[in-house]
């Protein structure tokens, strides 16, 4: 997709007034109240927070080196078997690929599209992007596909405008998940689906202070049937072992306690070496202990589902079904 293929189903993120958009001079403008929003390698600013070239030099190279490791090598290193409880991560791409094989024939919408690999499987012509970056301390990457910087609260999109919805880890940095939910409802179209993926009841902060919630899998429930949203089908990608390891991986390789100064940091590259030798064996003995225990669903650090809205034309459902 192209930013102009998407300026019929945006609208400002404060209103619902009918907007007609047009681009002009590095900038989207509403034709009808002169209301602008700058485009920053092909990102369209709805909160003005991004950063660019012209600020102070060397806060602009922090938000590139924030930018790289946040979006790239942090990831990369998160999701891979030399991490400890990295399984975890390898199973929710593998999920979210057979998910969108099986519900991603039309235009969707990615909310913070860290993993770069699954938009191989969407393709860049029919992708748009959404990412908070108020709350990431980065900077926008020129992208193959149009992207929004807004809030996951307050989505500048048109209602019923997206078949297909991929919310990545969103739900535990917005203040309201409940308003959350709310938004991603209402944009997505009648029939569509959303692919969701979030933190379960033992996942560690991240990307403080903006991560609000943890939520156990009766808590999804709830916000799901408050919005009318069918549970097609639910998946746990990190079970209570792989879990467990996770949190010991965290504490070990990716504590906050190493940024006090260069000596600590120093030790964490030491340490973070040692972890890629050691940590594919870890994971080989949680993997077996996971399939030896029988998974009660109380421990989990990761939390998949994959939901429908209903269409117009789905039969309803009886609420005192005869007996």
């Amino acid at each position: 997709m192209k930013i102009k293929d998407c300026l019929p189903f945006l609208k400002h993120p404060d209103s619902d007034a009918v907007a007609e958009f047009i681009t002009r001079d590095g900038f989207l403008v509403d034709k009808n109240s002169g209301r602008k929003y700058p485009i920053i390698h092909k990102m369209i600013d709805f909160q003005a927070s991004v950063k660019t070239e012209s600020d102070d030099v060397k806060k602009g190279l922090m938000f590139k080196l924030n930018t790289i490791f946040s979006k790239y090598l942090d990831f990369m290193i998160l999701t891979s078997f030399f991490a400890g409880g990295g399984v975890g991560f390898m199973n929710v791409r593998k999920k979210t690929k057979q998910w969108i094989d099986q519900v991603a024939k039309d235009k969707t919408l990615f909310l913070e599209p860290d993993d770069k690999r699954l938009f191989s499987y969407i393709g860049p012509d029919k992708c748009m992007t959404v990412e908070d970056l108020a709350s990431r301390n980065v900077m926008p990457l020129a992208e193959d596909y149009p992207n929004l910087n807004a809030s996951h609260e307050q989505l500048p999109i048109r209602s019923s405008s997206f078949q297909n919805i991929i919310s990545f880890f969103v739900v535990e940095h917005v203040r309201n998940p409940r308003r959350h939910f709310s938004e991603i409802q209402r944009i997505l179209k009648p029939g569509g689906y959303i692919i969701l993926s979030g933190p379960g009841d033992v996942y560690p902060s991240h990307r403080v202070p903006y991560n609000y919630f943890n939520i156990i899998r009766y808590g999804y429930h709830e916000m799901f049937k408050e919005n009318n949203l069918e549970l097609v089908e639910e998946y746990f990608p990190a079970k209570s072992w792989m879990s467990i390891l996770y949190l010991c991986y965290t504490t070990m390789v990716r504590n906050s306690c190493y940024n006090k100064n260069q000596f600590t940091k120093l030790l964490q590259l030491i340490i973070f070496g040692i972890s890629l030798v050691v940590s594919p064996f870890f994971n080989l003995a949680a993997i077996l202990l996971d399939m030896i225990m029988p998974f009660d669903k109380r421990i989990y650090s990761l939390y998949m589902a994959l939901l429908r809205k209903p269409s117009n034309s789905d039969p309803q459902k009886e609420e005192n079904p005869p007996r």
